[in-house]
């Protein structure tokens, strides 16, 4: 009776025909049918989701302090880094900073490479238990301004890559400010995957990546 009622008022206008009839539906249809109908009708009233590129960005900034022996300090570290097959693009960025090490080279030899250098290498999975060459590497003695590597999704592999990095340098605190000095590197891989972003969070800009969702 009540959508009977309703249409009478409404008249037969042909654009509210549909309505009507899910509004009939609704209301005539008990238990967890109704329920899903209903919740049918509100997800199709959803904005779509948005599939975005979203990045990863791993790696190190350090800057080194000598201790008061002015012994060159030991940096070392390691990340995993995951690779899917929905990795479209790997960027790594490299820059590190020697002050005065054209000079001090020039003077007493290749011996400084000993003590101020960083060496960054990234390895496929089971590439480096196996003995093999890294992806990629790189070693700086002197200044090295920065650089990037750019590598596409055929370059790639899906599973854990290892990303590491050696480094040894001085930070010196001189009585003169001009005498004083720090090395310092800068290393970072990121990688780029698509992610979703879904209405309710648009706002939030938060979005959660494809390989996610598959798990």
């Amino acid at each position: 009776k009540l959508c009977y009622s309703f249409r009478l008022v409404m008249g037969d206008a042909n654009a509210l025909r549909p309505l009507m009839a899910i509004m009939c539906i609704c209301l005539l249809t008990s238990g967890c049918l109704g329920l899903a109908m209903q919740r049918e009708i509100m997800e199709g009233m959803r904005d779509p989701v948005i599939t975005i590129e979203k990045s990863d960005r791993y790696g190190w900034d350090y800057t080194f302090e000598s201790s008061s022996d002015l012994n060159a300090i030991l940096y070392s570290n390691e990340t995993p880094i995951i690779f899917d097959e929905t990795v479209s693009k790997l960027v790594i960025e490299f820059r590190a900073q020697f002050p005065y090490s054209s000079t001090i080279e020039d003077a007493v030899g290749n011996e400084t490479n000993e003590y101020r250098y960083v060496e960054v290498r990234l390895w496929k999975p089971g590439t480096k238990s196996a003995g093999g060459n890294p992806f990629w590497t790189e070693r700086a003695t002197q200044d090295y301004s920065l650089e990037r590597f750019t590598y596409g999704k055929s370059d790639l592999i899906s599973g854990e890559w290892s990303f590491e990095v050696e480094a040894r340098g001085y930070g010196i605190n001189a009585p003169i400010d001009q005498l004083s000095f720090h090395d310092h590197f800068e290393v970072y891989a990121t990688i780029t995957k698509p992610c979703v972003q879904f209405p309710e969070t648009q706002e939030g800009l938060e979005c959660t990546f494809i390989s996610e969702l598959e798990e």
